[in-house]
Parts: C-alpha cells; sequence; structure tokens
C-alpha cells in the first residue's frame, strides 16, 4: 500500500511540474506577443500623427490655413493620447519627447489660425521630435 502511495504521489507531482512548466511556457510567449503589440501601437499613433503633421504642411503650402489648424489640433489629440502609452511600455524618453512635439503642434495650430507662415517650422520642430520617438521604438524580437 505504501508503495502505490508513493508512485501516487510522485505521478501527481510530475503532473503538476508539467503542467506549471507549460503554463509559463504559454505565458512568457503571450508576454512577449503583447510587448510587440504595445510597440507596434505606438508606431501606429506616432505614424497617424506624423501624416496629419505633414497634410497641415501641404495645406500651409496651398495657403488653406483653416485646414492646416484642424490637422496640426488632430496630430497634437494623438500625441497627447500616446504619452500614457509611452510611460508605461515605452523608452524613458518618449513621453518628454511626446509633450515637446504636443507643445509643439499646439504652438503650430495657434501660429495657423493667425495666418501665420511660421506655423509651417514649428510643425517641422514636431516632426523631428516625433521622427526621435519612432527612433526609439524597436519591437522585440519573436
Amino acid at each position: 500500500m505504501s508503495q502505490h502511495l508513493k508512485t501516487a504521489a510522485i505521478a501527481v507531482l510530475v503532473a503538476l511540474t508539467v503542467l506549471g512548466g507549460g503554463y509559463l511556457w504559454g505565458a512568457r510567449g503571450r508576454w512577449a506577443a503583447e510587448e510587440r503589440l504595445a510597440a507596434v501601437e505606438r508606431q501606429a499613433v506616432i505614424s497617424e500623427a506624423r501624416r496629419q503633421v505633414l497634410a497641415g504642411q501641404v495645406a500651409l503650402t496651398r495657403l488653406n490655413f483653416g485646414e492646416a489648424a484642424g490637422f496640426f489640433e488632430s496630430a497634437r489629440t494623438s500625441v497627447l493620447a500616446a504619452i500614457p502609452l509611452a510611460e508605461r511600455t515605452g523608452p524613458a524618453t518618449a513621453a518628454a519627447e511626446l509633450q515637446a512635439a504636443g507643445n509643439s503642434l499646439g504652438e503650430a495650430r495657434a501660429l495657423a489660425a493667425k495666418l501665420d507662415q511660421s506655423a509651417f517650422g514649428r510643425a517641422g520642430d514636431a516632426l523631428s521630435q516625433l521622427d526621435k520617438v519612432a527612433g526609439q521604438i524597436t519591437p522585440p524580437k519573436p
């Protein structure tokens, strides 16, 4: 009877070890996938903001200041929404760069609303700051 009890206990211990190992192996893969997903989300937000800034600059070249102000405001909203994500998952300097880009876009919007062509330069500053952040984002290898 004692031998059967020992064998059963060993079988249960082996089963628990295998199940625990399988769970950890699966969880590790899920964690890596979540990190890659967060990096791709950050890249998507930054790409969208860059697109809006470039569209705003094109609108400025056509002297459509109202449209440019709208694009700059949309880009600023996207950038400011990305700051909490960058604070949680990004490099340490990403959130500060995004905040600076948001400030530059706010200034570009205000200048465009005043029909001032220097909004183009402020938008260019925001683009360079967004490019810095985009360069810092690299998804982890699978």
